[in-house]
């Protein structure tokens, strides 16, 4: 066997050598791609599953609270029934199932009570308080437009509209026109509106307090005369 014989045999061993190679690399390639189609496929898969089970629960979640509201409700109006039946025994039914739902609603009985006792005429009255306060307007809204009286027990705030001689630093007020007077106590708020003079009304526990919303002699200003009341 001559040299170019030999030379020949090694690159055609060479050539096969490589041509297995080749052969293997697109042989591990494809199934290495197919394992990846197939994964994705699986995973794709259990994604849907997992979203459709996810969906579910949500689902459910949402029916169970919306059923726990509603037991809530029930069990709130349930127990307003029996305060409304220790309260009320033997009263009107119409009467009783409006106590119920502002019971159920939040409405303490306490707060129904006060409602109640300032339903009666007030009597025996004695001044506790009187206070000019300045009325707020749209061009004049000062610190004397606010009132805190009984260590901070009950606030007023006045508010009226302005007239043709309304300044920024000056208080005035359209005497002619409604004011308001919102009022924060303890058990809450209210407010009231009304032309001069006028009357507001604040139930607590064994009386009411009386507020009564006089033009002042200060200009700008109105008087409260706040008075402690018992009741008919």
């Amino acid at each position: 066997m001559d040299f170019f014989e030999t030379r020949e045999r090694y690159r055609r061993r060479e050539m096969k050598s490589y041509i297995s190679l080749m052969l293997r690399v697109c042989v591990v390639g494809g199934v290495l791609w197919l394992g990846w189609l197939w994964g994705h496929s699986e995973t794709g898969s259990l994604r849907a599953e997992a979203e459709r089970a996810l969906y579910e629960n949500n689902q459910q979640i949402t029916e169970l609270s919306t059923d726990v509201q509603r037991l809530k409700m029930e069990l709130a109006e349930a127990r307003a029934k029996n305060k409304v039946d220790d309260l009320a025994q033997g009263n009107d039914a119409e009467l009783k199932a409006l106590v119920t739902k502002k019971i159920a609603r939040g409405v303490t009985p306490a707060q129904i009570m006060q409602a109640i006792q300032s339903l009666g005429r007030p009597t025996n009255c004695r001044e506790l308080e009187n206070r000019n306060i300045a009325v707020a307007t749209p061009l004049y809204g000062g610190p004397e437009s606010k009132a805190t009286l009984f260590d901070g027990g009950l606030n007023l705030h006045v508010e009226g509209a302005a007239d043709k001689k309304s300044a920024r630093e000056i208080p005035t007020f359209d005497r002619k026109l409604p004011v308001t007077v919102r009022m924060a106590f303890l058990d809450g708020q209210k407010v009231e509106s009304g032309t001069l003079p006028f009357q507001a009304v604040i139930p607590a526990e064994d009386r009411i307090l009386l507020l009564n919303f006089e033009p002042s002699e200060l200009h700008g200003y109105v008087t409260a005369r706040i008075l402690s009341c018992t009741q008919r």
